[in-house]
């Protein structure tokens, strides 16, 4: 399984509750629709002092599924919809290993 994993900090004078309802509300339904995902996970921080105010995890079957989700415009505009919502997006690409 692969997937992306992707740590957001939210723009300045945005509080917890409003960046959680974009996240939520906005953001996530686009994602949800994109074929090839089989998961999707969204989490939220609970206090405001941390580095990031959140994490997602979008998986994947194969590497060729996230590769073509990069490729095509709808999964470009997702990104820049991520990256215009909050103040710094981290985005990387995992082989995931469960081990327990």
């Amino acid at each position: 399984m692969f997937k992306i994993v992707g740590l957001m900090k939210r723009p300045d004078g945005m509080d917890m509750d409003s960046f959680g309802a974009w996240w939520l509300k906005d953001h996530a339904p686009k994602v949800m629709d994109h074929p090839g995902i089989v998961k999707y996970n969204i989490n939220l921080s609970t206090t405001d002092d941390q580095e990031y105010d959140g994490m997602a995890e979008v998986w994947f079957e194969t590497r060729a599924e996230v590769e073509s989700f990069f490729r095509e415009r709808e999964g470009s505009d997702l990104r820049q919809n991520a990256t215009n919502g909050s103040k710094v997006n981290v985005t990387f690409l995992t082989e995931e290993h469960v081990i327990i």
